[in-house]
């Protein structure tokens, strides 16, 4: 257990830093994201899942659609006991935006990645690190991937309700992602260590071995640095600097877990966030 107080003392290190260097705050329109899962379990604790999400952006532009994002996940975990396990997600995403001035365009991209992931308890409490190395892959634009490193911290306990399976999972998670630069030109822009990162709090209900939905929140941060802009006589319009975008999100988590094992008593399910 002396892992989690090094953990946690980095990311606040991290977070700290990085609020300090974010001197510009802006605030965004709420994001509503429901998400539809399927689990398939495996031998163990392995399991292969499948996603479908939609992300409704609240704008003030008319012709924005009521669900201008489009995403699917498909990922396997396997675990090596109790306490350790690796597996690879590979996201895809679709997003339509509109503008006043021009038609609607899209964007794609591809995420893959691959992650390690350690599960402890302390009583009835559960403790996750989930490290996890991704590469951006827009579809759209030539020569502009990146590669990304997250750390999620997150703690949970299940509340069982009686005999019938009803139980409740109340859970926070912490994950700040970083762009992994190896080297950077002289002539490239400076950018921020921290490329994302957000704080999200839910609660799980599972109604049987089968079906369980999470409602959750959360507060997405983008860091940037950003050019000054001038005026026409040369005075500065806008300040550069350092700037934080940050986006609340409200989502709903649907999951369906389908075959033989789904009803495991030695099977342990991790969030519906993964």
């Amino acid at each position: 257990m002396r892992v989690y107080p090094l953990l946690l003392a980095t990311v606040a290190v991290l977070f700290s830093a990085s609020s300090v260097q974010a001197q510009r705050r802006t605030k965004g329109f709420t994001v509503l994201q429901p998400q539809v899962q399927a689990e398939l379990p495996l031998s163990g604790n392995d399991y292969l899942f499948g996603a479908l999400n939609l992300q409704h952006f609240d704008t003030d532009l008319e012709a924005t659609p009521l669900f201008s994002g489009q995403g699917l996940r498909l990922g396997y975990e396997h675990f090596f006991n109790d306490q350790w396990s690796w597996g690879a997600v590979l996201n895809g995403q679709r997003v339509q935006t509109t503008s006043f001035y021009s038609a609607a365009s899209y964007s794609h991209f591809l995420l893959p990645e691959v992650f390690g992931r350690h599960w402890n308890t302390l009583g009835s409490v559960n403790f996750r690190q989930r490290l996890a190395i991704g590469y951006t892959w827009p579809l759209d634009v030539a020569n502009s991937g990146r590669f990304l490193a997250s750390l999620r911290l997150d703690v949970d306990r299940i509340f069982p309700l009686g005999s019938s399976g009803l139980a409740l999972r109340p859970r926070l998670a912490l994950e700040p992602v970083t762009y992994l630069r190896f080297q950077r030109d002289a002539n490239e822009a400076k950018e921020p260590f921290l490329d994302f990162s957000e704080l999200r709090g839910e609660v799980g209900v599972r109604l049987s071995p089968r079906f369980d939905f999470t409602p959750w929140f959360s507060w997405q941060n983008s860091y940037s640095i950003a050019l000054p802009q001038y005026n026409a006589d040369g005075t500065v319009k806008i300040p550069g600097g350092n700037s934080r975008y940050v986006q609340p999100a409200v989502g709903l988590d649907l999951r369906i877990t389908l075959g033989k094992n789904a009803g495991s008593a030695e099977r342990r399910q991790l969030p519906t966030q993964y």
